[in-house]
């Protein structure tokens, strides 16, 4: 009778921590505020929550993620599915509390914690935050990596009216795309946002000898440039050769085009971040010129990199007034 009754006992402590560790991978989302609708919301907080549940499963498992049963759009599911195969994440709260984000004709649920493990990697783990987007009808459209929350904030701020407000909201939302579509490798996005006569500009800091004679060298960025195939090129080779890229995004400006024969022109300029598993990484400022005239073919008709720092040492940072502006570049229309 008595291995019975401890018989009972494991069976009861097995019970209870098997049910320990599914809880500890469920997630739920609450939507406190900006959605009004309570099917609609009850619709995203049940599919997100499912959608979190499923990544932190996959990531427990090491396995790829099983979003057939979750009812996202087919973009978004081989958005989220290419992110995976490059960076392994997991939702760091058990209950997500947010607002939602009005986003042009459908939702954003921004502020989503992560914890990042790139496939491979051996470094500690990286917070960040993702931003889901959803159509009107509440179905998951996008899974990004968002730009951090002061970030985004600071620049909506500078909205004076209505219009430049969701203005700001839609480049921010393109920026993040981009952002994430270095890390799915998506060359597709990347190719289609270029325009085809984009001009890609990169800077490299090379030593320049002064013409005194007296021998002194001092740091001088040079330029390249690069037209859209060229660029794709590289990049598909880059992608091929690393098991993953890290894009991070940080001080965002947003510019309107001070030229009043370019409405619908932006400057975004961005303190970028960026590592790959071959061990190479760099710091510098991303400018791109985008192009907002046709809401259904938003392209990039510039876009340039330059290096923060002007020496090895990095005491030395390029001069502000050196990093391109959209003043800088003019559109034959």
């Amino acid at each position: 009778m008595k291995s019975i009754i401890l018989s009972w006992a494991l069976v009861a402590v097995c019970t209870l921590t098997t049910l320990s560790v599914q809880a500890q991978d469920a997630v739920s989302l609450e939507i406190v505020d900006g959605l009004y609708n309570d099917g609609l919301k009850a619709k995203m907080e049940r599919n997100t929550g499912a959608l979190l549940t499923e990544i932190n499963k996959a990531f427990k498992e090491n396995r790829a993620l099983n979003l057939a049963p979750l009812g996202l759009t087919d973009s978004a599911e081989r958005g989220l599915s290419a992110l995976w195969e490059n960076t392994h994440f997991y939702c760091d709260d058990s209950e997500v509390v947010q607002s939602c984000i009005r986003n042009g004709n459908g939702y954003q649920i921004r502020q989503i914690p992560l914890m990042i493990k790139p496939i491979g990697d051996t470094l500690d783990d990286e917070y960040q935050e993702a931003v889901i987007n959803y159509d009107a009808n509440g179905s998951i459209t996008r899974f990004n990596f968002t730009l951090s929350t002061t970030v985004y904030q600071n620049v909506m701020k500078k909205g004076k009216t209505v219009t430049e407000i969701a203005r700001r909201q839609e480049i921010l939302s393109y920026v993040e795309q981009f952002r994430t579509a270095y890390n799915e490798k998506d060359t597709t996005f990347l190719k289609n946002i270029f325009s085809e006569d984009a001009l890609i500009i990169t800077g490299t800091v090379t030593k320049v000898k002064k013409t005194d004679g007296a021998g002194i060298t001092y740091n001088k960025v040079t330029y390249k440039k690069q037209g859209k195939q060229e660029y794709i090129n590289n990049l598909k080779r880059s992608f091929a050769a690393n098991k993953w890229i890290n894009v991070r995004f940080d001080e965002v400006k947003v510019v309107k085009h001070p030229n009043p024969k370019m409405e619908g022109f932006y400057g975004v300029t961005v303190h970028q971040l960026y590592a790959n598993s071959s061990g190479y990484n760099d710091d510098g400022y991303l400018f791109m010129l985008w192009d907002f005239r046709d809401k259904n073919q938003v392209q990039i008709h510039v876009r340039t990199w330059q290096p923060r720092w002007m020496n090895t040492a990095k005491t030395e940072e390029i001069a502000q007034e050196e990093i391109f502006t959209p003043g800088d570049f003019v559109i034959d229309l």
